[in-house]
């Protein structure tokens, strides 16, 4: 005799009133009876007992959600959320009726985000497909053609038709089985809430209520995805929060190859390529590697942490991002950087307990002769979590993330149009007014520079008589005149701050191979032909850098 689950589907009536919009319901309640026959049998994949309260509008693309007690659902993909009665937290930001629309991302290989009651009380939610997120989510599925950053990976359990309806209407997935089948889920860990309970209750300005959190701990093991977390809990208190981002390999507001401050006043609900801004202070490292000089790195550290010791800044929370090269000479990094941002508490995130960093005060007081004291706080990774980690999660390897932040920051070139990135209209500058840096070459003549540097990813720096470099942000060379020495560049920084750009770096970004393949025929920007019929002519169209 086999072991057998049924599973039957209710479908129940129901309409929800609001205002001009009449809702009617797709609710479906689900029973399972589990026959017990004696003997085991190896778990399958279940819808969970209960789900929320769907509603759809007679006269519009939005979804109305009821979450009661402890229902919770599982999104995949992008959309807007905003809430209409109750509190929701979705992955620590409280959002409450008062709150503004706010567009979720969430994708499996960064763990899934959940919306549920923040309280167990009584929550309604409105979804609705974003036109701004559908619109860089085409522009990324062009640029990153090897990665669908929202589809399902692997299997799913598929909803009913009526949802599946609901799903296309916004977009988006729901991911209702009960564990993880083939997309990955960001667990909230009751020692994350406790921390961040423990700073709420601090009282910044006071003696002992200063808050500078800094997460270490090996490469994977959580360390952004927490502190994205921890950032969203403190929104609820301070409208602004300071972030140290010392991760040149992976940032999580910036192309990699970067050290610098951002300050933070929105909830950060996705991944880094999804909330990539302009950084406070920035200085560009050139390489994402620290290792190729260490002494640069440390110093461009000390000056980070001097550049946001003012009043201002000491009054928001901190958090401090480090590198996971946490072994031999990466350990005396970490304990440079725990000696230079003096932070109040220390966050070792970890797999299993052979990942020890000696991060003790006393260790590292001794290491470098210094004076400190702060909270050492141990947090298991919930990246090993069960209940956390797909079974068959594909991972992503570092070029594709990397391509993925590069091509999301040169989208924000096209916010206000649709066309090609090849079509943007770019800003001029002349090389007798920048000087061009190769790193690790010298000596080169102009010809040789503009070379180099054509069709190539640039750093937009501002040199001020150091070998410390402040970088504004990045440019693509999109064509040089070597007979003018005129150079043609395409960035998203807004012309205010180009003013002050007197130097272009070249590191080791790349771009997608499809920024030069897309769009127009014709590569070059150019193109707009003169009605002439005996002298055709072509009008290059660009902006003053």
């Amino acid at each position: 005799m086999e072991h057998k689950i049924r599973s039957s589907c209710f479908i129940t009536d129901k309409i929800l009133d609001l205002g001009s919009e009449v809702w009617h319901v797709r609710y479906f309640e689900f029973l399972y009876v589990k026959l017990d026959l004696g003997f085991k049998m190896k778990e399958i994949f279940q819808l969970p007992d209960t789900l929320p309260v769907f509603f759809e509008s007679d006269s519009s693309e939005k979804v109305l959600i009821e979450f009661n007690d402890e229902e919770i659902l599982y999104i995949i993909g992008a959309v807007d959320v905003q809430v209409l009665e109750g509190t929701i937290e979705p992955w620590g930001y409280t959002m409450t009726v008062d709150s503004p629309k706010t567009t979720l991302y969430s994708s499996g290989l960064h763990g899934l985000i959940s919306i549920a009651s923040a309280n167990g009380h009584k929550a309604v939610v409105m979804l609705e497909k974003s036109g701004q997120s559908s619109k860089w989510k085409s522009f990324m599925s062009i640029y990153v053609p090897s990665f669908n950053m929202f589809d399902t990976n692997g299997t799913r359990l598929t909803p009913p038709k009526r949802l599946l309806e609901l799903e296309e209407q916004l977009g988006c997935w729901f991911d209702l089985s009960k564990t993880p089948m083939s997309n990955q889920r960001l667990v909230m860990d009751e020692q994350f809430q406790g921390f961040c309970d423990e700073l709420l209750k601090r009282s910044i300005g006071s003696p002992t209520g200063s808050i500078r959190v800094l997460l270490a701990g090996y490469k994977n093991s959580g360390k952004s995805t927490l502190m994205r977390y921890f950032i969203n809990k403190c929104l609820k208190k301070w409208n602004r929060i300071l972030v140290l981002d010392f991760d040149i390999g992976q940032s999580e507001f910036f192309i990699p190859g970067c050290i610098s401050a951002f300050v933070i006043d929105r909830p950060l609900l996705g991944p880094n390529y999804t909330h990539l801004m302009q950084p406070l202070k920035s200085y560009f490292f050139e390489s994402n590697d620290v290792m190729t000089n260490v002494p640069l790195y440390n110093e461009i550290v000390k000056k980070i942490v001097d550049d946001t010791n003012t009043d201002e800044l000491q009054l928001m929370p901190c958090f401090i991002n480090t590198m996971g090269f946490v072994e031999g000479a990466g350990l005396k990094i970490l304990h440079n950087l725990i000696s230079e941002t003096k932070p109040s508490d220390v966050l070792q995130i970890k797999f299993n307990d052979n990942q020890e960093l000696n991060l003790h005060s006393e260790i590292i007081n001794d290491s470098i002769k210094s004076s400190l004291s702060y909270n050492l706080w141990y947090f298991t990774s919930a990246v090993k979590n069960k209940f956390a980690k797909a079974p068959y999660s594909p991972n992503v390897d570092k070029h594709i993330r990397q391509q993925l932040v590069t091509s999301s920051y040169f989208s924000k070139c096209l916010e206000s149009t649709d066309i090609y990135f090849n079509d943007v209209v770019p800003y001029r500058i002349n090389i007798q007014n920048i000087n061009v840096k190769i790193k690790d070459v010298d000596e080169l003549t102009q010809d040789e520079s503009l070379d180099i540097i054509n069709a190539n990813v640039v750093a937009l720096c501002v040199a001020n008589n150091t070998h410390l470099c402040e970088c504004v942000g990045f440019g693509v060379v999109r064509i040089v005149n070597k007979s003018t020495g005129d150079i043609f560049i395409t960035t998203p920084v807004i012309p205010d701050i180009l003013r002050h750009v007197n130097q272009l770096r070249l590191g080791n970004v790349s771009l997608p191979y499809t920024f030069y393949t897309e769009g127009t025929e014709n590569p070059k920007y150019v193109s707009v032909k003169q009605d002439n019929i005996l002298n055709e002519k072509v009008a290059r169209h660009y902006k003053v850098m």
